[in-house]
């Protein structure tokens, strides 16, 4: 038994080392670069929180490059699996084996903003989870640093605000552990509390850019098509550049970006106040003029991200990874196995048996802890991948990787043993 406790509290600050030497300083995407330069910079346009940026800029003061990011990254996700193993000492092994899952830990290599903000809400899950499991209340350090890993996690992507509500409701819920219903409206005046608090540094820290245009642009083209009628406003139709067939070949549902991003863009973004009104006023009418053709081009995007995989092959990823992780794609392509790994590697797999953690938590909430924390943790997920329906401009496996982390984390709590410790 004293083995077994000292194998829970060792493992997690074996397997940061162990990540921090073999991974060392993570893989950057593009949109990480961007951000990492402006935080240096000091200057920041709002087409990415600010967040990520400005520690970037903390950090840079110690040291450059990529790498103090990524074990900023690893320290929150091995903290969060040792909250979870230790909420439950006698599960520490399946949890362990679940940190070390491909479809969870691979995203851990990137360092990008989706990670920040996976990681940041996977250790406040945690934390709840360890504190409702041990019945305990958290001592006043503690709390705060919670809110401030919350507030760093809300503030670091923009779809966090789907998952902060139920965040918000958990934490009220750790303190109200009675029937009545009051922690509901403590939890909504938290996230009332979190939203004003996000705006305000968002706000303050970042330029704004228009960046929603990209997206009503991306909606209005796929209505347009399936339409076969072009709906633009007429300052886009005007300009030189605009070609409706050559939008019908750019447009895709995996990614707006090689329709609206290009300076020879046959859609051409608003270059004014007056533009961006109008933008949006068009917008809103092609929507509810014509819903079927809007579902129709919101449903391809999502199919995409349901079915998307994070197992990337090599093809796709040629340039943004290591010789290493290159040639091990390499030899399991050839095989069955990366078809079977790639199935489990998209959201798809687990959508319907998440959907049943949160009728199991929901139905058997107030029997035990375990219940709530199968319940908000699955919400959260379920609730941020339906949202991509509406907001999504690409189909992205990063986009679903909290509700992947999420679900994982579940399982050892899902089963009907699993009494506070």
């Amino acid at each position: 038994m004293q083995h077994s406790s000292v194998v829970v509290k060792v493992f997690p600050v074996f397997a940061f080392f162990v990540c921090a030497l073999f991974f060392w300083p993570g893989l950057m995407r593009p949109d990480s670069i961007v951000q990492m330069q402006q935080g240096i910079a000091g200057i920041s346009s709002d087409f990415h929180p600010p967040m990520m940026g400005f520690l970037w800029g903390l950090f840079d003061k110690l040291c450059s490059g990529s790498g103090p990011m990524f074990l900023f990254h690893l320290s929150l996700y091995w903290g969060a699996v040792s909250l979870f193993a230790h909420a439950q000492p006698h599960k520490a092994k399946w949890v362990y084996c679940i940190a070390l899952l491909p479809p969870v830990f691979a995203c851990q290599l990137l360092v990008i903003k989706d990670v920040s903000f996976v990681n940041a809400y996977l250790f406040c899950a945690a934390w709840l989870h360890f504190y409702s499991m041990r019945n305990l209340r958290p001592g006043l350090l503690s709390l705060l640093g919670w809110f401030v890993i919350a507030f760093y996690g809300t503030c670091v992507t923009y779809q966090a605000v789907v998952a902060l509500p139920w965040v918000c409701l958990w934490i009220a819920k750790l303190y109200s552990p009675d029937r009545s219903k009051k922690w509901i409206g403590i939890g909504l005046l938290l996230f009332g509390v979190f939203i004003a608090g996000v705006e305000a540094f968002n706000r303050n820290m970042s330029i704004p850019s228009n960046r929603s245009q990209h997206t009503k642009l991306y909606d209005l083209a796929g209505i347009s098509i399936n339409l076969n009628d072009p709906i633009f406003p007429e300052y886009i139709k005007q300009n030189k550049l605009y070609d409706f067939e050559r939008v019908k070949k750019l447009y895709n549902p995996n990614r707006v970006d090689d329709l609206t991003f290009p300076s020879d863009s046959p859609l051409s973004t608003a270059a004014s106040p007056d533009q961006l009104n109008t933008l949006h006023n068009t917008w809103i009418a092609a929507i509810f003029t014509h819903p079927v053709a809007y579902i129709k081009h919101r449903w391809g995007i999502f199919y995409q991200q349901l079915t998307v995989s994070l197992l990337k092959s090599v093809s796709n990823i040629k340039g943004e990874t290591t010789s290493t992780i290159t040639t091990i794609l390499n030899l399991v392509e050839k095989s069955g196995i990366f078809t079977v790994a790639s199935w489990f590697m998209a959201y798809m797999m687990y959508f319907l048996i998440q959907l049943t953690y949160v009728y199991k938590g929901y139905k058997r909430f107030n029997e035990h802890p375990k219940y709530v924390s199968l319940f908000f943790q699955n919400i959260m997920g379920v609730a941020l991948v339906l949202s991509l329906f509406f907001i999504a401009g690409a189909a992205e496996a990063r986009y679903a990787y909290l509700a992947i982390a999420m679900f994982y984390f579940s399982h050892p709590f899902s089963c009907k043993k699993g009494a506070p410790a």
